[in-house]
């Protein structure tokens, strides 16, 4: 039942960007593309005009006439770059289950749309090479297509036949492009094909490229004629194209009504019937459906609306026990929209999670065909996850993605990844019984123990860890298993992690843990100054590879299901933080660089230090969203402040003096550090920048209106977690300090008690409070809320708790704003 609205809103977007731009895998690639191409030598004009077409293509994705006419002019002096451009590397060997692509330029559009103005026949050989192994994706092909259509005659279509026999999916559809432009497509050949490719990656192409162009009539005639040459995947793909569309004709509906009461296959029957209950409220459809559904399980996701009614129809039956059983358990409805309008996680049995384990497990027990089943999985997972079993939590999150409606494969599969990589060090990882897992999990297991040596600076034992992983699985496919979490017929995500270079990678960070121990051991052997050179080197190393500590099984799809699947909304998260810290390779150097004995080091070494410190810490404040469970921007400019300031005192004659104190100021904007670059370094490199910056801000005080409003500042954001007045967690003291505040009027304070800082906010007599929000600016936490008696009519609360780390909190007082009359 949990649906994804957000997410597929989400994706919208983000596929409308990556239409729009050069995809990652071009950026991928670049630097092996660098290497590849050595320019020819061009005459100085030449070299002007290919640069000024570039930039000009790269703004508006055209080249301007009078450049497209030098080019023209030079075709035979740019002909044989373009080729280059346009050649792919040849693709490494398949290996994992990852697609290791054949790789392009980055410019590549830019030489197509070049290539497009001469029409070039010398170019076609290298342009059909492509179709074997497409290193495009659909939407991303049309300049391919244009191009090698602008350059076939009509004498030359058995030249394209002959490429089909050896393309693959995305290179038969693009073929198929490339024909249906000549006008070379008929319906009987389309038919051949789809009979003579059959089982054949060109049948997935060919079937592709039909639903993409083809609907109604012609649709229904292709089951009808290859009804034993189409899978029944692929059957369900054209049925649901044809419910999925437009709303279909009477004689359409028609025939899907008769194909879903004679077929066999469940999956069609059902998305039939859903989609005719549907749109028109059909009886007999919407009985099949319960029917079919509660007796054998559903294949299909359904539609919230349509469960409802089904519930709703059926008071007394299964779906209708299932889904209150569901809301005892969980708290609030089980159809999400009828109280929150937008699907939010929470739930009592969050709170209670020891205490829902076994009400979940009694759920699945009871309905385990219920199409809520996956979600009552997923929660039952997450309870063991909140409860510190891991093992657990995995193997339900596997299951969560085959139960019910299965409509939980994305979230089910990152959160998988999640548990595995986020919340596990290498001990909780050794402890797995990997015999209670499917046996894909197993290399999953070996490589993220590899990856927790490495953040635990294990790193020769990490190097040997990875070395035997590589030697046992490379080859292997390492993939499928979790593939299959997800409906083979409904991929939420373009699968970008499918061309994802995961050996490359891994090599390379076998390379990166070997070198990361011998300047380990070299450090820890030597003495004095050559120690702490030593150590700064490591660190220097560490604080230069932002993927040393990543795990590769994500395959670059981290930070989506960081955005996609609500990481990142989550409120303070202990095993988040931790992981940041392991993670995060800023922060490690952090930790590395601060290991040096300033005693022992020379001054330069010292300053270094120093400096990289403070600037790491500052890289940090603009890192990303996801430091914010670590630590607090307040703290980042805190210790930003902290050692820059060290720094400029203790080597005042460093060549990194002023730029600390331009640092300094970044992060504090107080101008008197910009005065002291100038008055102590007037030669400095900083000094220039300085004077110019305070120019700056003396006009801009100049110009500024007294009357207007400050501009808005939204600070940094700060994890915390939301408490109840009563809550578990909460120690006796902070306890008993609550109780004693919660009924007075207009309290804001704070407690700590260990790691924590406790915030009690209440509002004044006869109101009640709407939120708590906690976050920073400066060097200040900063503490907001809003009351109103129309909250209090509402039963909203007078009192709000909340709790946020100490580590979070820099030194200073609280600023504390109150809303509302």
């Amino acid at each position: 039942m949990m649906k994804r609205l957000s997410r597929l809103i989400a994706l919208t977007v983000t596929a409308a960007l990556t239409a729009a731009s050069i995809p990652l895998s071009d950026a991928r690639h670049s630097a092996h593309a660098m290497e590849l191409v050595k320019e020819p030598v061009w005459p100085e004009e030449l070299v002007r005009t290919v640069s000024e077409a570039k930039e000009a293509y790269e703004r508006k994705h055209v080249i301007p006439p009078e450049l497209s006419a030098r080019l023209t002019e030079a075709r035979e002096l740019l002909l044989p770059t373009a080729l280059q451009r346009l050649t792919l590397r040849p693709a490494a060997a398949k290996d994992s289950g990852s697609q290791q692509e054949a790789v392009l330029s980055p410019d590549w559009r830019f030489w197509a749309a070049t290539a497009q103005l001469w029409n070039d026949k010398r170019l076609l050989p290298a342009l059909l090479d492509w179709t074997a192994s497409f290193p495009l994706e659909t939407y991303e092909s049309e300049p391919y297509v244009r191009l090698v259509a602008e350059i076939l005659s009509d004498e030359e279509q058995a030249l394209v036949l002959r490429r089909l026999e050896s393309a693959d999916a995305n290179g038969t559809q693009a073929l198929l492009g490339v024909m249906r432009s000549k006008n070379w497509l008929v319906a009987d050949r389309i038919d051949e094909w789809l009979a003579a490719y059959r089982q054949k990656p060109q049948q997935e192409g060919i079937l592709n490229f039909v639903l993409y162009h083809e609907d109604g009539t012609s649709l229904i005639r292709l089951v009808e004629k290859h009804e034993h040459d189409l899978t029944s995947a692929q059957k369900l793909r054209i049925i649901s194209r044809l419910v999925g569309g437009p709303t279909p004709g009477e004689e359409t509906t028609q025939w899907l009504r008769q194909l879903a009461a004679a077929t066999g296959e469940p999956a069609i029957e059902q998305t039939i019937d859903q989609a005719l209950f549907y749109s028109s409220g059909d009886r007999e459809a919407a009985e099949r459906l319960y029917r079919s559904g509660t007796e054998g399980g559903f294949a299909v996701t359904l539609n919230g609306r349509v469960e409802k009614a089904l519930t709703e129809m059926y008071p007394s039956g299964e779906l209708a026990a299932g889904a209150r059983l569901y809301e005892s358990i969980r708290g609030k409805p089980y159809f999400y929209f009828e109280e929150d309008g937008w699907y939010n996680s929470d739930g009592k049995d969050y709170y209670a999670p020891e205490e829902a384990i076994g009400l979940w497990l009694d759920f699945l027990e009871r309905y385990p065909k219920h199409p809520g089943a996956d979600d009552a999985a997923y929660r039952l997972a997450r309870c063991y996850q909140k409860a510190g079993d891991s093992e657990n939590a995995m193997l339900w999150l596997i299951r969560a993605a085959q139960l019910g409606d299965r409509d939980l494969g994305y979230d089910a599969s990152g959160m998988l990844l999640f548990v595995l990589d986020v919340e596990m060090s290498s001990a909780r990882l050794e402890a797995v019984r990997a015999d209670r897992l499917p046996a894909w999990m197993k290399p999953w297991l070996d490589y993220s123990m590899a990856v927790e040596y490495i953040r635990e600076k294990r790193y020769r034992e990490a190097a040997r860890s990875l070395q035997s992983f590589i030697d046992t699985y490379q080859g292997k496919d390492l993939f499928t298993g979790a593939r299959a979490l997800a409906r083979g017929d409904e991929q939420e995500i373009p699968l970008a992690a499918s061309r994802y270079p995961f050996w490359e990678k891994v090599g390379e960070q076998l390379q990166l843990a070997e070198r990361m121990a011998k300047l380990t051991e070299e450090a820890e052997q030597a003495t004095g100054t050559v120690k702490a050179d030593g150590q700064y080197a490591l660190a220097a190393a560490i604080y230069r590879e932002p993927l040393l500590y990543y795990n590769h099984l994500w395959r670059g799809e981290r930070q989506s299901f960081f955005w996609l699947g609500g990481i990142k909304s989550m409120d303070y998260n202990e095993p988040l933080d931790r992981y940041i810290g392991r993670f995060n390779h800023l922060i490690q150097a952090i930790e590395q660089f601060q290991k040096i004995d300033v005693q022992q080091a020379n001054a330069q070494t010292a300053a270094k230090m120093l400096f990289s410190i403070a600037l790491s810490y500052s890289k940090l404040a603009h890192y990303g969203e996801e430091v914010s469970y670590h630590t607090s921007g307040a703290k980042l400019n805190e210790k930003v402040t902290e050692y820059a300031k060290l720094l400029a005192e203790t080597f005042p004659d460093s060549e990194l003096a002023d730029d600390a104190l331009m640092l300094i100021y970044s992060h504090t904007k107080d101008k008197r550090w910009l005065e002291q670059i100038v008055a102590r370094y007037p030669q400095g490199d900083r000094a220039e920048e300085a004077g110019k910056q305070l120019e700056q801000l003396v006009a801009k005080a100049a110009a500024q209106d007294e009357s207007s409003h400050a501009a808005y500042d939204p600070g940094y954001m700060v994890r915390y977690e939301q408490l109840r007045l009563d809550d578990k967690r909460l120690p006796s003291s902070v306890r008993s300090w609550v109780e004693e505040q919660q009924d007075r009027s207009l309290v804001r304070g704070t407690m700590t008690d260990g790691d924590w800082v406790y915030v009690l906010v209440t509002a004044d007599e006869g109101k009640a409070l709407d939120y708590l929000y906690i976050g920073n600016r400066g060097f200040r936490m900063i503490v907001s809320s809003n009351q109103s008696s129309k909250g209090a009519a509402l039963g909203l609360p007078s009192a709000m708790l909340a709790r946020v780390k100490s580590k979070f909190v820099p030194d200073g007082e609280w600023q504390w704003q109150m809303y509302g009359n």
